[in-house]
């Protein structure tokens, strides 16, 4: 189920504003707009964080649609904000790309524009999602302490969180476009062409007790385990057992 789209519509005109509300709750039942004829009643709405989209107006009395992005910009780089106006001029729509705006429509006659004016919203908060969701993923991979990285069909880093760079003493960004055999020992590399690579693409997933080289020629032992996306890529895990079991040995 689609969460629902709390839409923000700034324009100093009430009418209107309750027009482009009741049009864009027609268009699309996931939408929920609110209407303000004022900037500085809009930026506090935006502060109390209950907006996933603004859309505003142009010319308004005391500011116009580009200072309330400036303002919106400054404290949410990030938030869909989308200038729909009845001016429309290649000055204005540069001037809104400049300052950062998601996307620009003009305000045409029939309810036509309000179909398309529900799509843009749609397709800016969906993205939005989209990007803080995968962020998320992000944050939370950098900040385990298991490796975890990613690898494209081909077998190359495309991807190296710190704890798996660490473990074999490289930058995380020396091994992106490397290939997995960088980390592995000569006498195990062509194992892993005829026989790790076949059983993931075929299963989907192999866990196994590894060998790998660090940066420095030393050697570790692992535990890898390797998934198959549906994409086709690689996302490995690393755990190092050899610095386990020197810890049971310390006990």
């Amino acid at each position: 189920m689609t969460a629902p789209i709390r839409v923000l519509h700034v324009d100093d005109e009430p009418d209107v504003a309750d027009l482009t509300a009741t049009f864009l709750a027609r268009e699309a039942d996931v939408i929920a707009v609110e209407t303000t004829t004022s900037a500085d009643e809009a930026l506090e709405r935006i502060r109390e964080g209950t907006v996933d989209c603004v859309v505003s107006d142009y010319e308004m009395a005391g500011t116009d649609g580009i200072e309330l992005l400036e303002a919106v910009r400054e404290a949410h780089p990030e938030l869909p904000f989308i200038l729909f106006t009845g001016r429309g001029s290649e000055a204005v729509a540069s001037d809104a790309i400049s300052a950062g705006v998601t996307d620009y429509l003009q305000k045409g006659s029939g309810t036509e524009q309000y179909e398309l004016l529900a799509n843009r919203i749609r397709n800016a908060v969906e993205r939005t999602r989209a990007e803080q969701a995968q962020n998320r993923q992000l944050t939370a991979i950098e900040t385990t302490r298991e490796g975890i990285s990613i690898l494209d069909p081909e077998g190359q880093f495309i991807y190296v969180n710190e704890a798996y760079a660490d473990l074999y003493g490289y930058d995380p960004e020396a091994m992106v476009g490397e290939h997995w055999e960088l980390v592995y020992p000569d006498d195990d590399v062509q194992r892993g062409h005829d026989e790790v690579v076949p059983t993931v693409r075929e299963t989907g997933h192999l866990q196994e007790k590894a060998t790998g080289v660090r940066a420095d020629g030393t050697t570790l032992v692992n535990i890898h385990t390797v998934s198959l996306t549906d994409s086709g890529d690689f996302v490995c895990t690393v755990r190092d057992e050899t610095d386990r079991k020197e810890r049971q040995r310390e006990l």
